[in-house]
């Protein structure tokens, strides 16, 4: 586990909308992009949807996160080097609780939950001051994907550092 603190601050920004060229980098604007384009006239689209190869360079900047029925409700499916590096570790088959304070985790889940009650994107930038003191800003894009076009099942997201 790394040894985050409560964080400094910790900022968000407005949720990805028609607006959302004023809200994400141009990183994740191309994967917002890519996760419209794929989910066509319907809500949301697909894990099935989403191919690896199609992604080229944002790929090692994704993860994928399971929707879960019952506690832990997040697990990481699947995450790019990239996501593991900012991370410091590999977050793939682990929870929020897993790799973050209880607190920061419970912030985590929070946003991801926000993201399947309202059933839109979120984009947050967000600053951290480790433990060690190390400073840690990102912004961090959330999806939601449906396999039956409803129940959100799974979480897309991208993460850069900034």
């Amino acid at each position: 586990m790394l040894g985050l603190t409560a964080p400094t601050r910790f900022s968000f920004c407005a949720r990805c909308s028609d607006q959302r060229r004023q809200h994400c980098g141009s990183n994740l604007l191309r994967l917002y992009d890519y996760w419209d384009g794929k989910r066509g006239t319907r809500a949301f689209p697909a894990r099935r949807d989403i191919d690896p190869i199609e992604l080229g360079g944002l790929l090692p900047h994704v993860f994928l996160i399971d929707v879960l029925l019952s506690a832990p409700y997040f697990r990481y499916r699947l995450a790019g080097t990239g996501v593991d590096k900012i991370h410091g570790q590999s977050l793939t088959g682990k929870t929020p609780s897993d790799i973050r304070t209880p607190e920061i985790a419970a912030g985590v889940e929070a946003q991801y939950s926000q993201v399947v009650a309202d059933r839109r994107p979120r984009c947050d930038h967000v600053m951290l001051l480790a433990a060690d003191q190390s400073f840690w800003h990102y912004e961090r894009l959330i999806l939601p994907l449906s396999d039956d076009g409803a129940t959100i099942n799974m979480l897309f997201c991208g993460i850069y550092e900034t």
